[in-house]
């Protein structure tokens, strides 16, 4: 990858993760963007160094549904390496890590995403503790479809819809086993 396309990739990922308007997969990652507006940029070395990362991509990715990324200076840091190896580390251990999340959550399902007097769903308060991963409540959404009832029953207009952007916004870069998970839940319930 050239620097010049590490530009484009840092402004495609962006757009995807901070706007409604832009689609990284819909556009294919396809930005409006100038090898003369990147040469004119005074951070143009953070994209020399971004363009020598192994997988550019998936690091921008997992930096930016970790946290609110403005800057492309923000990700060379030792947080935001531990922050990329960290989410390696899920998505190769992703069944296992499914499991145990699992464990975490009420015996009673249907406790964990039911929406009492407008408050967060136990399953939501979890993730916002860290207790379970990103991609446990995504697993879980998918498999059973009750974002559209939070959507409707959550009174939180500030937390939840912005929990709710990230976790669409990172659905289209999350593949997993859905038959797998499908077992693992089962046996669990």
């Amino acid at each position: 990858m050239t620097p010049f396309e590490s530009y484009k990739t840092f402004l495609a990922i962006k757009s995807h993760f901070t706007t409604d308007g832009y689609d990284y997969i819909k556009y294919n990652g396809k930005v409006n963007a100038s090898p003369t507006s990147f040469e004119t940029r005074k951070d143009k070395y953070q994209f020399y160094k971004l363009s020598k990362h192994k997988d550019p991509l998936k690091y921008l990715v997992a930096n930016f549904i970790d946290g609110d990324l403005k800057w492309i200076g923000d990700l060379f840091d030792d947080k935001s390496e531990k922050v990329y190896t960290d989410w390696l580390k899920r998505q190769q251990s992703l069944s296992y890590i499914f499991e145990q999340d699992l464990n975490k959550l009420l015996t009673d399902f249907d406790s964990n995403v039911i929406v009492k007097n407008g408050q967060h769903p136990y399953l939501l308060k979890q993730y916002l503790r860290r207790e379970i991963s990103i991609e446990t409540i995504i697993i879980l959404n998918d498999i059973l479809g009750f974002f559209g009832h939070w959507n409707k029953k959550i009174e939180d207009n500030v937390l939840w819809p912005s929990i709710y952007k990230k976790l669409c916004k990172y659905k289209p870069f999350f593949h997993y086993d859905v038959f797998k998970c499908r077992v693992i839940l089962k046996n669990k319930f």
